[in-house]
């Protein structure tokens, strides 16, 4: 039964689902065959016991005691198996947005003709889109929805109505916009990093120029400026009247798409920063804190490590070095717990490391555990720079040593492995060099500037001045 659709299925359940899969499976409504019954719970014991037998033939035992074995049953009551729990998980899916199964009793209500029905239950749902806050794409979604089903039940249930379709319109046409400009925004996103040729969204140009000239809903604005920031990553106005219009979006977005949004507005930062641009290292703390405040940047309760580096790493950058050690402190709870203490030891180490308490910074590294090919790098590079300020020249050399290697070995790096094999390289003639002929100083370090790819390139000058 080994990686066979059924046992994929079945591994995408979580465990504390088990007992609401059975009772589902123990519903004549959806199902009467014991059989498929008894392979479910054989399934639940093969999970919780992985070293039983998980044959078909162990299976066909399980499920049919009495009977010769036969791979087709077991093939048959397995079909039927997977059909059932993919069922489970659309209904599960389904009842899970309290909106869609309105919308679908609305239409079930409109085609029985059941019409007093229909009218207090259309008159709730409109209640409840008047209540939301929430003006994104899915909110226009079901508005839409909504205003069309009262809309053909008039026409098929009353003579003397009055037409609703400038409320249709106008639900459609927003959603339409937000999504178009949403998907504009990341296919000039993913072109600009893969060099793909996607053509855009139908109808993108008359879209951006409708958003940008309408009197458009906030949601809208919000949507149109980040679309133009990954469109055009040197438009700074688009940049600022995003971050004018972001503390709001969150009344407005889900928090995905709060995340994202915030993401896109970092990003522009970053990439100005990275040209130089010092004053955007402090926006995109900026932005990341108000981010954290609202809590959007959490995926099911967990603060991804990288988010938890990026924001350390900015918080050094723009000379805030105390509050990133409080940061690290106050949200090491929130990371994954199978990996929390790792990732808050390596980056409470880079906190010493950027603040010169190159002691402290060793006895954590040296304790780092982690399989992350870049992060192994990022260990190495700290190390070779506190080996050096310290004068622990044996450690020095043995580290530049397996570093070499380490790079010599990995052939999936890219241009990141010329970079290091570089400071390794870089390090090693500093080493040597003799320090009363400045000539030889003055070569190494004009060959060091002229090198395109070497990591810590001002680290390296800064021991040759």
């Amino acid at each position: 039964m080994e990686n066979t659709f059924l046992v994929q299925v079945f591994e995408g359940l979580a465990e504390a689902e088990y007992g609401r899969v059975r009772k589902f499976l123990q519903s004549p409504y959806f199902n009467r065959r014991t059989d498929v019954l008894a392979l479910f719970d054989w399934l639940v014991r093969r999970a919780n016991n992985p070293v039983t037998d998980d044959s078909l033939a162990a299976a066909h035992a399980a499920v049919y005691p009495n009977r010769p074995f036969s791979a087709a049953d077991i093939h048959l009551v397995s079909r039927y198996l997977l059909a059932l729990l993919e069922q489970y998980m659309a209904c599960e899916q389904w009842q899970s947005d309290d909106l869609q199964p309105r919308l679908h009793l609305l239409a079930a209500l409109r085609q029985r003709k059941l019409g007093p029905h229909f009218e207090r239950h259309a008159q709730r749902l409109e209640q409840s889109q008047r209540q939301r806050t929430e003006r994104h794409a899915d909110f226009y979604r079901v508005e839409y929805a909504r205003q069309r089903e009262v809309f053909e039940y008039r026409i098929l249930l009353q003579r003397n109505w009055q037409h609703n379709l400038s409320g249709i319109v106008e639900a459609l046409g927003h959603f339409f916009a937000l999504e178009n400009l949403r998907w504009s925004g990341m296919i000039a996103s993913l072109k600009m990093r893969s060099g793909a040729q996607i053509p855009d969204p139908p109808l993108a140009d008359a879209v951006r120029e409708w958003a940008a000239s309408a009197d458009t809903p906030v949601s809208v604005a919000v949507q149109l400026n980040s679309t133009q920031i990954m469109r055009e990553p040197e438009n700074e106005a688009a940049f600022e009247a995003l971050c004018a219009l972001l503390p709001g979006s969150f009344a407005l977005f889900p928090p995905s798409q709060c995340r994202d949004l915030y993401m896109t507005a970092i990003n522009f930062c970053i990439k100005r920063q990275n040209k130089g641009e010092r004053h955007y290292t402090q926006k995109a703390l900026d932005l990341y804190r108000q981010a954290l405040e609202k809590g959007i940047l959490l995926d099911n309760g967990i603060l991804p490590k990288y988010t938890y580096h990026n924001i350390n790493a900015l918080a050094h950058l723009a000379g805030e070095g105390a509050w990133a050690e409080v940061f690290l402190t106050e949200y090491k709870g929130l990371l994954s717990p199978d990996t929390r203490e790792n990732v808050f030891q390596y980056n409470l180490a880079v906190c010493y490391f950027r603040q010169g308490q190159y002691d402290r910074a060793l006895e954590l590294l040296r304790t780092v555990e982690t399989n992350e090919m870049f992060e192994q790098l990022d260990i190495r590079r700290m190390l070779l720079r506190a080996y050096f300020a310290l004068g622990e020249w044996a450690a020095l050399d043995s580290l530049l040593d397996s570093f070499n290697a380490l790079l010599q070995r990995r052939k999936d790096l890219g241009y990141h492995a010329e970079t290091y094999r570089n400071l390794v390289r870089f390090t090693q003639k500093i080493l040597k060099i003799r320090w009363n002929k400045p000539a030889k100083k003055a070569a190494l370090a004009e060959k060091i500037r002229q090198t395109q790819y070497v990591a810590e390139k001002e680290w390296l000058l800064e021991q040759l001045r």
